[in-house]
C-alpha cells in the first residue's frame, strides 16, 4: 500500500514552503530561518479507522495510545508515511500542529483511501513582535561582554540592534545575559566568568567561559541553600549539539567529551550545560538557556501521537521579558518588546 499524508503549509493565504528537515524540527523557506520543533496530533475521526488503528499498534507492539509515521520533507511539504507499507490504514482522521514560534487552526480533517495520498492545507500564524533594544544604560558587565562577543559574523553590539536578525533569537541573548548577571547574587555573578558567545539560538546561547565555572556551580550545588542542582549529564540530545560547535581546531575540539549539567533554582529556571575541559586547557564551553519552572521536552526529530499534543515546546523569549522583569534580573534587561 502506499497511503501517505501531504502536508502543505501556508501563511496569510500564500504557500509557505519547508526548506530543510533538521534533527530537531523543520526549517521554513524564511528570513533568518530558525530550526522550529513541531508536534503533530494524529486522531481517528470514525469508530473504523480508530480500530484499523489499534490493530496496527497491537502488530507493532506500541504503547497505548501511540501511533508511529514516518515524517519526510518533500517538495516543501511535510510528508506522513506509515512506518511500513502496511501501517498507515485508509481512512478518515484528523491532524493538528503544535510549531515552535507559530501557531495553527484546530483540528484539520483529512480523508485517506486505499493505496492513495491526501492533502492538507494547513494555515500558520507567526509570531512577528520584534523588540527594542536600548543599551544606553546598559550594565558595565554585560556592554563588556557583548562587546568581545561575535555572533553570526559582527560584533554581539551590533548584531542585538540589528532588527534583520530574529526577535527572539536577540530577546534570548539578552534575556540570559541578565540572568546570568543576576546569578547567584549581584555581587557574585556568574557574567564574570563568561569570556566570550558565540553562538545565539532561539532558546540557548554557547559561550566559552573561565574554566573554574565548574568548580562555582559545584560549589553552588553544594550550598545549603541551594541555588543549583547537579544534574549529571544532560537528557536531552540537543545539548549534544555543543560539543560540535566548539569553535577551536579539530584536534583540540576533540579534547572535549563529556557534559555536565546543572540547573538553577526558581522561576524560569536556567540550565547550564558544560563540557568538561581537558586538565591542561583554561577554558572550557557552555550552552546556556533558560525553562519556566520545569525542564521542557526537547524535540528531536518528529514524534507523532495519537490524540496527544506535545506537551513541551521551547522557551518562547519575547514572552519570557515579562517574567525575568518580575524578578532580580530585571534592572539589567535592556530592551522591550514591541507587537507586530
Amino acid at each position: 500500500m502506499n497511503e501517505f499524508i501531504e502536508v502543505r503549509f501556508q501563511k496569510n493565504g500564500r504557500r509557505l514552503r519547508i526548506k530543510r528537515q533538521l534533527p530537531g524540527g523543520i526549517e521554513f523557506d524564511e528570513s533568518d530561518a530558525i530550526e522550529r520543533t513541531i508536534g503533530v496530533g494524529f486522531m481517528a475521526r470514525s469508530d473504523a479507522t480508530r480500530e484499523r488503528m489499534r490493530n496496527i499498534a497491537r502488530v507493532q507492539g506500541w504503547d497505548l495510545g501511540q501511533f508511529k509515521l514516518n515524517v519526510s520533507v518533500e517538495d516543501g511539504a511535510l510528508i506522513l508515511r506509515g512506518v511500513n507499507a502496511d501501517a498507515l490504514p485508509e481512512g478518515v482522521y484528523k491532524l493538528r500542529f503544535e510549531i515552535e514560534e507559530a501557531t495553527t487552526s484546530g483540528f484539520q480533517p483529512v480523508d485517506v483511501d486505499h493505496d492513495s495520498g491526501a492533502t492538507v492545507q494547513v494555515e500558520v500564524e507567526m509570531d512577528d513582535r520584534t523588540i527594542d533594544v536600548d543599551l544606553t544604560g546598559c550594565d558595565p558587565q554585560i556592554a563588556a561582554l557583548l562587546e568581545r562577543s561575535t555572533i553570526d559574523g559582527a560584533t554581539a553590539v551590533d548584531w542585538v540592534r540589528d532588527d534583520d536578525h530574529r526577535a527572539t533569537r536577540r530577546a534570548c541573548l539578552l534575556n540570559l545575559l541578565a540572568s546570568l548577571r543576576s546569578r547567584p547574587t549581584l555581587s557574585t555573578s556568574l557574567i564574570n566568568l563568561v569570556h566570550d558567545v558565540f553562538l545565539a539560538a532561539n532558546d540557548r546561547i554557547y559561550a566559552r567561559v573561565d574554566r573554574t565555572l565548574l568548580d562555582v556551580v559545584n560549589g553552588l550545588v553544594a550550598d545549603p541553600e541551594k541555588p543549583f542542582f547537579a544534574e549529571g549529564k544532560p537528557h536531552a540530545p540537543i545539548h549534544g549539539r555543543l560539543l560540535s560547535a566548539i569553535p577551536e581546531a579539530i584536534d583540540v575540539r576533540a579534547r572535549y567529551k563529556e557534559l555536565l549539567s546543572f540547573r538553577g533554582e526558581g522561576k524560569p529556571s536556567m540550565q547550564i550545560v558544560s563540557a568538561v575541559p581537558p586538565p591542561d586547557l583554561p577554558h572550557t564551553f557552555v550552552d546556556f538557556d533558560l525553562d519556566l519552572g520545569n525542564p521542557l521536552q526537547d524535540v528531536l526529530g518528529f514524534v507523532v501521537h495519537m490524540g496527544e499534543l506535545l506537551s513541551g515546546k521551547p522557551t518562547n523569549h519575547l514572552d519570557l521579558r515579562r517574567t525575568l522583569g518580575k524578578t532580580r534580573a530585571a534592572p539589567f534587561l535592556c530592551y522591550k518588546v514591541v507587537s507586530a
